[in-house]
């Protein structure tokens, strides 16, 4: 059976997944510091949860391999999944845009996702780092989703 491991960090998707775990019979372990003890270190079947920053070195206690989505993910998912133009851009690229965008980092958080005019995003990012480039929209309800084995699992709306 598999054990789900959260960090120390208690977020409104640690709780969900939290709940989705214990209804499938699986063991939850939440650590108390930002080291996994010896006695979880041996587990047949870690299940990680860890937020980017603390992500590969918790990993690697546990002796996982982190998978992370191509950069451009996001932008080859079919039309009819993501309702909006998204682009692939560099952070170079993306200040020189005068009209307001919303811009993320593809995979990390190394700075907010938010609504940017060109000129007004961070300086301290190298311009050649990727970002993912689309309009801006106004969201009356968004729902973060948990799959399984191409199941849908755990949905939690957040206003």
């Amino acid at each position: 059976m598999p054990t789900l491991i959260l960090t120390p960090r208690h977020t409104d998707d640690s709780h969900v997944l939290w709940k989705a775990a214990a209804r499938l019979g699986w063991q939850v372990e939440r650590l108390a510091a930002w080291r996994v003890p010896p006695a979880l270190q041996s587990l047949a079947a870690p299940v990680l949860y860890a937020e980017a920053l603390f992500g590969p070195t918790l990993a690697e206690q546990l002796g996982l391999a982190l998978l992370n989505p191509a950069q451009d993910w996001l932008v080859r998912l079919p039309f009819d999944y993501r309702k909006r133009a998204i682009t692939l851009a560099t952070l170079g690229a993306a200040r020189q845009l005068a009209q307001p965008a919303f811009i993320k980092p593809p995979n990390d958080k190394s700075f907010p996702a938010d609504v940017y005019r060109g000129p007004e995003l961070p300086a301290e990012y190298d311009d050649a780092m990727p970002v993912l480039v689309s309009g801006v929209v106004t969201w009356e309800l968004e729902f973060r989703c948990f799959i399984l084995d191409r199941t849908l699992g755990v949905c939690a709306a957040e206003t």
